[in-house]
């Protein structure tokens, strides 16, 4: 092999296919060629450098795919947080220390979203790893690890979210009465016929599911969920005027993800026209606000998780129990 010739600007430069290699010195130069001819002949791919944006600019989409419009949307605000602090940082220059510094913006949220952005950025930088951008996972690192976040988000509803529910006509209020007096879950609900409500019984046994906006229905969230839930009292007015569903779409039949947001936002704009004042609760503060109801009444706990479809106590005692001023203060005279 010719010896290679020193450059004017005090560079050697080897060549190979149309590709120069410099280096500051001719062995140098000679290994970076050579390790590109032995790439090449091998088959290993030369991967240009990226940066976390424009690598999650490709990545994130390919998700979309695969889940709910709402989960989308969740892992895209995700991604977000991690561009702003990173995005201009190529991937493999990522390091434990710069994930510390994404987690800052995270103080207070859910534990639930926290576990969900570790998740993400984990596949996220996999990916990376995958496509040849970087070697390690600086999500894994011991010196990474998020704070703790808090319980949960969820709310019970105050007296008066309460009494606007059971009075305040609109076509959500069928569903928001079968999560708040029998603490179904929004899937349960949707899927949910008249003809599953006999001898003085809800019969939960299937669910809405949404896939690209579109509902299907399917099984429940697990085999606890299967369940016959008594039919209280002030549930068997709402029957009468229940056809098929009991939240239909404007044709009778299921709703999409879509009409079933339109419809709750919908739905909260006129109790908060009712209630003088903004008024903003979630279908799932409706199931938490039963337990804890259940539980202000001294129902047990066993009795509460068959009836929420529950497999342990622990979830009703440790995320859908809120304990109210009305059950402490019960509390209290009972101990004095």
């Amino acid at each position: 092999m010719a010896k290679l010739k020193k450059r004017s600007d005090g560079y050697y430069c080897a060549w190979y296919k149309g590709k120069q290699f410099l280096g500051k010195t001719a062995a140098e130069a000679e290994a970076k060629r050579n390790q590109y001819k032995y790439e090449c002949e091998n088959g290993i791919e030369q991967v240009k450098p990226k940066t976390v944006i424009e690598f999650a600019e490709e990545w994130l989409p390919v998700a979309k795919a695969n889940v709910s419009k709402n989960t989308y949307n969740q892992y895209a605000t995700v991604m977000d947080i991690l561009t702003s602090v990173i995005g201009d940082k190529y991937i493999s220059a990522a390091t434990p220390s710069d994930i510390k510094k994404v987690w800052v913006l995270f103080i207070g949220k859910s534990q639930s979203y926290i576990n969900k952005a570790v998740f993400l950025y984990k596949a996220f930088f996999q990916a990376a790893i995958d496509n040849g951008h970087c070697r390690s996972n600086p999500i894994i690192s011991p010196s990474s690890k998020p704070h703790k976040g808090t319980k949960g988000t969820h709310r019970c509803l105050t007296e008066e979210e309460i009494r606007l529910i059971e009075t305040v006509p609109h076509r959500c209020r069928n569903a928001a009465m079968f999560m708040l007096k029998a603490g179904l879950r929004r899937g349960e609900v949707l899927a949910l016929e008249k003809s599953d409500i006999y001898n003085e019984r809800i019969h939960v046994t299937k669910a809405v599911k949404f896939v690209k906006n579109r509902p299907v229905v399917g099984k429940t969230k697990n085999e606890s969920s299967m369940r016959s839930v008594p039919l209280f009292a002030p549930l068997k007015p709402v029957i009468d005027g229940i056809d098929v569903y009991v939240l239909p779409d404007v044709k009778g039949g299921l709703c999409s993800e879509t009409a079933f947001d339109r419809a709750w936002e919908s739905y909260m704009h006129v109790l908060s026209m009712n209630a003088g004042h903004p008024i903003l609760f979630r279908p799932h503060d409706l199931r938490h606000t039963f337990v804890s109801v259940a539980r202000d009444k001294g129902i047990d706990p066993k009795t509460v998780m068959l009836w929420c479809g529950h497999s342990s106590e622990r979830m009703i005692l440790e995320i859908y129990d809120h304990v109210s001023e009305d059950r402490e203060k019960q509390m209290i005279k009972l101990m004095s």
